[in-house]
């Protein structure tokens, strides 16, 4: 009886969770205090690779810095048809421009892991999606060393 009950949620699981409709999608994410491009593929039903180009903005000693990111996420359908939860980690590598305390600036390199945790809407009659999320950073080399997080929104076209 037990394996039978098993089967049954089982099939049940299946039939309610929904697959990506979609394979690639591009689009814009704007955050706390960066703002870039970003290029997610769905690998399979609940895998996806999401490359991101972020600008950051001023923060702290930092004036300025662009950095790529690979993150590997996970997604699980949720609340209804079209929603998706999502969250993953990665890792980042970039450049940005720092400034000493007397005014004189230099570059450093920007190394690290990256993640992600984020809930995401695909509009079942356009080829659009909204996210919402929140990327945590932590840099791991010397000079920019320190944890960075913010939330940001997303719009997507998909294809």
């Amino acid at each position: 009886m037990k394996k039978i009950l098993i089967i049954a949620a089982l099939c049940l699981a299946s039939v309610a969770a929904q697959a990506q409709d979609y394979n690639w999608a591009i689009g814009i994410r704007g955050g706390g205090n960066d703002s870039g491009v970003t290029l997610k593929h769905i690998l399979s039903d609940y895998n996806a690779l999401e490359f991101t180009y972020n600008f950051q903005y001023p923060r702290d000693r930092m004036l300025r810095a662009s950095v790529f990111s690979l993150l590997y996420e996970w997604n699980l359908p949720v609340i209804g048809d079209g929603f998706l939860f999502y969250y993953g980690l990665g890792a980042h590598i970039g450049a940005a421009t720092m400034s000493k305390e007397d005014s004189d600036n230099y570059g450093s390199m920007v190394v690290g892991a990256a993640g992600v945790v984020g809930l995401e809407y695909k509009l079942y009659s356009a080829p659009i999606a909204f996210s919402l999320d929140y990327r945590p950073f932590l840099n791991v080399l010397p000079q920019v060393r320190g944890f960075i997080g913010n939330v940001g929104l997303g719009i997507k076209v998909c294809f």
